[in-house]
């Protein structure tokens, strides 16, 4: 059991020091506040005996899981005591003690500490074990407002994965019909992780019921429109969150998709059976981080069997060491695997090390 003794005299220090190392008490003693300060830091002792009040209340404040003693070679007065209690002082000492007091003072003095610790990691075990029953809850809830996964919107057909790195994500999906000729779909990646991206999501989910009602004909034919609109609405939330999205819009009439890009790495990945995968290289701005923004909109043609992959950065952290081009080309190569099973196996990532949120969003024209 170690102690520290802190008196600025020496005399006296010496003689408890002498008396704890008699009861067979491991002590050190010091003689400064500074010094006390460092020994506490770097040997962690157990208990610290000082005979300055001022000392006392500044090593209790800087270590209060630390029980300090206040040793006074006279009796205390009322204000003194007050003021121990009130700063956080474990108990109040006036010496000489024999010996067979101190030994109980000190075994007094250290079993009330470790309760109190027991006590706090019993609370703290508790408040664990409801944060993540809420955080289950929250994530049971967050699943509820993804699309159906597979889905089929007339001649197209929509999957997604999502695989959160903590018990929430970041990362949504959502994908919709407009009208009976054009339907919606997004990947977004919300800055940050855990709840409060998570609650982004929540916002992400009804601004897409609101376009489903809100949406202006204009919209259907210039995509950026609808990018626009989603940061003018997510900054008057002002949350100081932002989000890095891909949208897209489908024309079952023309089979094709106008593709726009709010900041989102990787790209969009066409794969065609009458060329290679390839990258949709896109500008654009996050929704909910600039007052202006503009997006420009790419058309792609969909033939029979065309699909196009979206990807979260969370994938190209999860993928190690390597360059980005060579994480690119693995990207590409899995973009080309048929089926979100072969997707996952072709990328080799590990969820379970993964650092950020994984997601994969699909679309395909398959008529």
């Amino acid at each position: 059991m170690s102690l520290v003794v802190v008196d600025p005299d020496e005399e006296a220090s010496n003689s408890l020091e002498a008396q704890l190392a008699s009861l067979e008490f491991d002590a050190l003693s010091t003689s400064g506040l500074k010094a006390a300060l460092e020994v506490c830091e770097h040997t962690l002792p157990e208990l610290v005996c000082c005979s300055d009040f001022e000392w006392a209340l500044e090593l209790a404040g800087s270590y209060p899981r630390l029980p300090v003693v206040y040793i006074s070679s006279e009796d205390p007065d009322a204000d003194v005591l007050l003021a121990a209690i009130r700063n956080g002082i474990a108990d109040v000492w006036q010496m000489p003690l024999e010996d067979l007091m101190l030994t109980e003072r000190i075994h007094s003095v250290l079993n009330r500490a470790r309760a109190a610790e027991t006590q706090a990691e019993t609370r703290l075990n508790a408040h664990l074990v409801e944060l993540q029953r809420d955080q289950r809850a929250g994530r049971y809830i967050q699943m509820g407002m993804l699309p159906p996964n597979p889905m089929a919107i007339g001649q197209f057909r929509i999957r997604h994965r999502i695989l959160p790195s903590l018990i929430l994500s970041g990362d949504f999906v959502d994908y919709f019909q407009l009208t009976q000729r054009f339907f919606a779909f997004y990947i977004a990646d919300v800055s940050g992780h855990g709840a409060s991206s998570a609650f982004v999501t929540v916002l992400l989910k009804n601004f897409s019921r609101r376009l489903r009602r809100e949406y202006q004909p204009s919209m259907l034919s210039a995509p950026g429109e609808i990018l626009r609109w989603i940061n003018r609405e997510l900054l008057e939330q002002n949350i100081d969150k932002h989000a890095a999205m891909i949208f897209g819009l489908a024309d079952m009439d023309e089979n094709s998709l106008g593709l726009v890009n709010a900041g989102h790495f990787p790209p969009a990945i066409l794969v065609s059976a009458a060329d290679e995968p390839k990258f949709m290289d896109q500008r654009g701005k996050p929704v909910g981080l600039f007052d202006e923004v503009d997006y420009d909109a790419l058309t792609v043609p969909m033939e029979i069997g065309d699909r196009l992959v979206m990807f979260s950065d969370g994938v190209l952290d999860a993928m190690g060491s390597g360059g980005l081009d060579e994480k690119e080309a693995r990207l590409l190569d899995a973009a080309a695997c048929t089926g979100m099973d072969a997707i996952w196996k072709s990328l080799g990532v590990n969820q379970r090390a993964a650092p950020d949120d994984m997601t994969c969003l699909t679309v395909k024209r398959e008529r």
